[in-house]
């Protein structure tokens, strides 16, 4: 597959920079939120991964869900192991 049309060329190279540039503003994003973790953590002493969680479930405002699901969870284990 070969690309001769030079318009072509000139708007796939702006989209492959334009995603380039989403994927570096994602990744420092990343690194804040792991950061942000890191600093908590030091301050708080609660597992990350439990933080990690905590912040998800916050952005996310899905804790009445999360409920469900633990209830859901916790009624197979039961009918499973008992």
């Amino acid at each position: 597959m070969i690309v001769n049309n030079p318009n072509q060329r000139e708007v796939i190279v702006a989209a492959l920079k334009e995603w380039s540039n989403s994927a570096v503003r994602v990744e420092a994003e990343k690194d804040l939120q792991k950061n942000i973790i890191e600093d908590l953590f030091d301050k708080v002493d609660i597992e990350k991964k439990y933080l990690n969680k905590l912040a998800t479930m916050y952005h996310k405002q899905n804790f009445a869900q999360f409920q469900q699901e633990r209830e859901e969870i916790e009624e197979l284990y039961e009918s499973i192991v008992s």
